[in-house]
């Protein structure tokens, strides 16, 4: 009896240390998330994360979720570990992809293109609550949170350049929400990408510009974060 009980404690420890793990050894606990944007189509597409590194999918755990090139992603995945020592920092690393959330991502407005109360009036004059942004790869990325009551009731946000303000140094830009008439009943978070590649593209390698991003929030009014951003 006392065998049996030591052997029943053995397997259960063995168990422990084996649960969480895949047949390749790796830790399915020792995920990681990041922003990204898909390269290619289903089912040999990779991911190129905002830090450059491209993600070689070795096991697909969503193979059913329809992916596009160029879709803004951000991603669950656990890195395989190989004995390979690197002097430099990889440029490819090959997963397990746990789970891919879709993130959505817009271009950004211009002031001279809302040139009207109506083109003002269609981005929104709502409160919003920016908590997070920073720049990543060829995108502004913002969370955010709004209150709202219908959950099929869509809300609009647009980040507009104020091209009057804004100089070679610091660009301005106001985070616009639009309720279309929700009522103000729970909260709900969101996350966007704002692509601003071309003006990302005109700033010369070394030079540093800030991004003041001013919105108006629930409690606190009128409210900026300024991203301060370098050009490597």
């Amino acid at each position: 009896m006392k065998g049996r009980f030591i052997g029943l404690i053995a397997i259960f420890l063995f168990a422990l240390t084996t649960v969480s793990c895949t047949k390749e050894g790796t830790d399915l606990n020792e995920f990681q998330i990041s922003y990204g944007v898909i390269v290619g189509d289903n089912p040999d597409y990779k991911i190129r994360l905002d830090n450059g590194i491209l993600l070689n999918i070795t096991v697909n755990r969503i193979p059913q979720y329809d992916v596009t090139d160029g879709q803004r992603v951000l991603v669950d995945y656990t890195v395989i570990k190989d004995d390979k020592v690197y002097i430099t920092a990889p440029t490819e690393q090959d997963i397990i992809l746990n789970y891919i959330y879709d993130i959505l991502a817009k271009d950004v407005l211009y002031s001279s293109n809302l040139d009207s109360p109506a083109k003002q009036d269609s981005i929104g004059h709502d409160y919003i609550n920016l908590r997070d942004a920073w720049v990543g790869a060829d995108y502004i990325n913002i969370h955010f949170e709004v209150f709202r009551n219908n959950p099929y009731l869509k809300h609009l946000v647009n980040l507009v350049v104020d091209e009057t303000r804004s100089t070679d140094e610091d660009i301005y830009m106001t985070f616009r929400h639009n309720a279309h008439g929700d009522a103000r009943i729970y909260p709900s978070f969101g996350r966007v990408s704002f692509l601003i590649k071309d003006i990302l593209d005109d700033i010369e390698t070394g030079e540093t510009v800030n991004f003041h991003i001013v919105w108006d929030g629930y409690n606190a009014g009128n409210q900026t974060e300024t991203i301060v951003f370098t050009k490597k």
